[in-house]
């Protein structure tokens, strides 16, 4: 598996494979993910932006720190949703982010709140 860790590399290539992905529901899909990959723009630790690309399976990885933790966004083409988890791939996510998903639900994750938590465990 192959990992990239320049932010703008990172991400507009987990946006392209999401979108390649997405593409029987790409018209759900465009502002979810255009609206997360600005959420981890904005709020993630400096340098902590990484793709994971699978070797033998299908999407990518995009990983991002806040606040210390470790966060994985793998987007999921069964649900057209991009899920959340901390510091692994498996089990439940944590999060979801789907067409279904409130702008409040993304603004409570990326928003005010978040990067003052951020700013605060920072070193």
């Amino acid at each position: 598996m192959a990992v990239s860790n320049h932010a703008g590399e990172c991400l507009r290539a987990f946006t392209a494979k999401v979108l390649r992905e997405a593409s029987a529901n790409v018209e759900e899909v465009v502002p979810v993910v255009l609206a997360v990959v600005g959420g981890v723009l904005c709020a993630a630790e400096a340098d902590s932006i990484a793709l994971q690309t699978m070797e033998h399976e299908e999407g990518s990885v995009l990983w991002a720190s806040f606040g210390g933790k470790r966060m994985a966004f793998r987007f999921n083409p069964m649900t057209a949703m991009i899920e959340l988890r901390t510091d692994t791939l498996e089990g439940h996510p944590e999060r979801r982010f789907g067409r279904r998903s409130l702008p409040m639900d993304i603004l409570n994750f990326f928003g005010p709140d978040r990067a003052a938590v951020a700013a605060r465990t920072k070193s």
